[in-house]
């Protein structure tokens, strides 16, 4: 009697138990289908399996646009680096860092050769062409109306000007005219690239000839952001063309100078950064201008 009293005794105990589990088990049969595909879902990888098969799905391709290539943003970097202010004609002038630097292009179709490379000096370029605000500064009866059909254009380039007169303004401010090794430095920086920009031509990065850039005729100076040299020059391809100083020429008449980058009337071959233009040293083309260099130790 006293194992039937001590078997009934722990029946009673194991009944809330039973009672329990056939609840669970009840629960658990009515739950939804979705809960429980959630639920194996989860459980079928791993956490750091998981973290893969995020990290592997194809993101949506952010919008793009020109002013965000990649030169464009190793010029907005660059024109951050050392700059100076020339007190005479408040041009801001960027610093282009001694180095290497790939020098007229005679192989414009193949590789260049480690001889075309030369060494410069570091030195300082203006970021833009000199303005008509600024040559008035220094010849105060210059009028750009006859270059922009009676208009007034104070921050377009100085336009009409000759190499004797270009020389003499950057004198006058403190300066001198570029060399040609030196403005193609500013131009290409340490790429090879033949236009400022990079490699393939595109018109509507600079003021060069026909109505895709906007301009029939001049622009005002850095108007083409995009268009910018991996340095962070403006407009080192159109605009107008800019007188180097330099000797240097096939040709024996020793009257001549040359004119680079093209201007608005110019082609894209004209516009590529190799390209050479022999001209008179007094010719005052209405598409001739120029910008100011200044060496490092002056």
């Amino acid at each position: 009697q006293g194992r039937n009293g001590f078997h009934h005794g722990q029946g009673e105990a194991l009944r809330p138990l039973i009672f329990f589990i056939l609840l669970f088990a009840w629960v658990s049969a009515c739950a939804p289908a979705s809960q429980k595909h959630r639920k194996r879902h989860r459980n079928t990888y791993p956490f750091d399996q998981q973290a893969q098969k995020r990290q592997s799905k194809p993101s949506k391709p952010k919008a793009t646009f020109p002013d965000q290539d990649p030169v464009l943003r190793g010029s907005i970097r660059s024109s951050l680096l050392p700059t100076i202010l020339n007190k005479n004609d408040q041009s801001l002038m960027i610093l282009i860092n001694a180095g290497k630097y790939l020098s007229s292009g005679k192989t414009q179709n193949e590789k260049p050769s480690s001889s075309e490379f030369i060494n410069l000096a570091g030195f300082y370029i203006d970021r833009t062409e000199i303005t008509v605000a600024q040559f008035r500064k220094y010849q105060p009866k210059y009028n750009e109306k006859v270059f922009t059909g009676g208009k007034d254009c104070p921050d377009c380039p100085a336009m009409g000007i000759n190499w004797i007169q270009a020389s003499k303004y950057c004198r006058w401010a403190g300066k001198r005219l570029p060399q040609e090794e030196e403005w193609e430095a500013a131009a290409r920086g340490v790429t090879n690239f033949p236009y400022p920009w990079g490699d393939v031509f595109q018109p509507s990065r600079a003021n060069l000839f026909g109505e895709k850039d906007g301009h029939l005729f001049s622009a005002p100076v850095g108007y083409f952001k995009s268009g910018a040299s991996a340095s962070g020059v403006m407009d080192m391809a159109g605009n107008v063309w800019e007188w180097v100083d330099t000797k240097k020429s096939e040709r024996l008449q020793p009257k001549t100078r040359i004119v680079k980058g093209g201007g608005w009337t110019s082609d894209k071959e004209q516009a590529r950064i190799s390209f050479r233009n022999h001209v008179d040293l007094k010719m005052e083309n209405p598409t001739f201008g120029f910008r100011c260099a200044k060496s490092l130790n002056k």
